[in-house]
């Protein structure tokens, strides 16, 4: 039977990111150091060495001057993926120029290219570390032709390719879903206030919003665990009774507000006729309950969604729900999506490629994104195909024209 293993490490993973963060960091240097000292290896594994006398001579090789290279070795691969990202970016907001097919498919192929040559740079680099291996030129007319029709093979190959996505990719109307409840700040996050206020103005398909439990077993609608953020008080959610939270105020984008109940919260949403994505946040001290919570609701949620970061809890939640549509939400996309029954997958946008998307698809589950805050990353995932995005900022997700341009930004936006 199938565990969620790789569910409760990404969730772990994102819950404690900053503090994970530096120990991910060490062990990248660590191994990248491993790799520079090792680099060498393959030149005297062709000569017919050992592996282990190849790696001893490549350790021995490579010790003169470890801080010089190691920062070289660490320099270089920031600045390449630094220009990688700037050249993207340049390519993208090029697209604007675009007159036709014709200029777009030159526009992708220059892009291939460059992209191509960035990293051919970069390998040259890495083989640059053996400085006194020989270079024969005996065959240098043969290796220059083989060179050429390479060349031109991958440009056939990409022609191709890029001409295949022109002709099957097509713009969709995903849902608009307003992340938190709010748009473009206009109140404070998950507060009844807002809900109102962005229901009446923009009337997104949904509005997102969040739900905790209290140590007393009352629902409550906030993102944050604690008060820190939003209220500078040192109270855990899970570890403070309704009758204290009450009380409290919360301040944001220049707005006060109290914590709602999520029952005052559902019914304000149902007399509106707003239908919510209701992501249930599970601590290590509601695990356990908080799901049976949400059962007295059951006739009040027909029209709604519910989706969490904790698989479990989805999973439970679509055994209480059965006619509901529910969701896993995956915190960044490492390893691809945990396998799951679940009616959705809402993937982080910065962390989203097609291979996931077209994966998912696969799987026969409809796929949300958030959280989009551009209008190119929008466009972007409008000829994905994608379901619904979520968004801080509504006004990111308006109507994507299927032209050449918004095509192509979203084939160099994924490429």
């Amino acid at each position: 039977m199938w565990q969620p293993l790789p569910a409760q490490i990404l969730s772990f993973l994102f819950l404690y990111r900053w503090k994970v963060l530096p120990a991910i960091i060490l062990l990248y240097l660590i191994i990248l150091y491993l790799l520079y000292r090792s680099i060498l290896t393959p030149r005297y594994l062709k000569e017919g060495h050992p592996l282990k006398t190849g790696i001893q001579l490549s350790w021995t090789k490579t010790k003169n001057s470890v801080i010089k290279h190691v920062i070289f070795f660490l320099i270089l691969p920031a600045a390449f993926l630094l220009t990688n990202f700037l050249l993207k970016g340049a390519f993208i907001a090029a697209t604007q120029i675009l007159t036709g097919s014709v200029t777009a498919m030159l526009l992708l192929l220059l892009h291939r290219v460059l992209q191509n040559m960035l990293w051919a740079l970069f390998f040259l680099y890495l083989l640059a570390a053996d400085k006194k291996r020989r270079i024969t030129t005996s065959r240098t007319k043969i290796s220059s032709t083989w060179l050429r029709l390479m060349i031109l093979a991958c440009l056939s190959l990409y022609f191709f390719h890029y001409e295949a996505i022109y002709h099957t990719q097509r713009a969709t109307e995903p849902l608009t879903i307003s992340h938190r409840g709010v748009t473009n700040r206009n109140g404070l996050q998950n507060s009844l206030a807002a809900l109102k206020k962005t229901h009446t103005t923009s009337q997104p398909d949904f509005i997102e919003m969040d739900v905790q439990e209290t140590v007393d077993h009352q629902l409550v609608v906030i993102h944050d665990e604690d008060l820190k953020t939003l209220a500078h008080k040192n109270l855990r959610i899970d570890e403070t009774t309704w009758s204290e939270l009450k009380e409290i105020s919360l301040k944001e984008n220049g707005y006060t507000s109290k914590i709602s109940l999520f029952s005052d919260y559902l019914a304000a949403a149902n007399r509106l006729n707003q239908r919510l994505l209701i992501e249930l946040k599970v601590t290590a001290k509601t695990k356990k309950t908080i799901v049976q919570r949400l059962l007295p609701f059951k006739n009040q949620l027909t029209d709604h969604q519910l989706q969490s970061m904790d698989l479990n809890a989805a999973n439970q939640m679509k055994k209480n729900f059965p006619i509901i549509k529910v969701g896993y939400i995956l915190p960044f996309n490492l390893l691809g999506s945990p396998k799951n029954t679940l009616d959705f997958i809402n993937i982080e946008a910065q962390t989203a490629h097609s291979d996931l998307i077209q994966y998912l698809r696969q799987q026969k589950q409809e796929i949300y994104v958030w959280s989009i805050d551009s209008k190119q990353q929008a466009a972007a995932f409008h000829f994905q195909r994608v379901h619904g995005l979520l968004s801080d900022d509504l006004s990111m997700l308006s109507a994507v024209p299927d032209d050449i341009r918004s095509r192509t930004a979203s084939i160099l936006y994924f490429d």
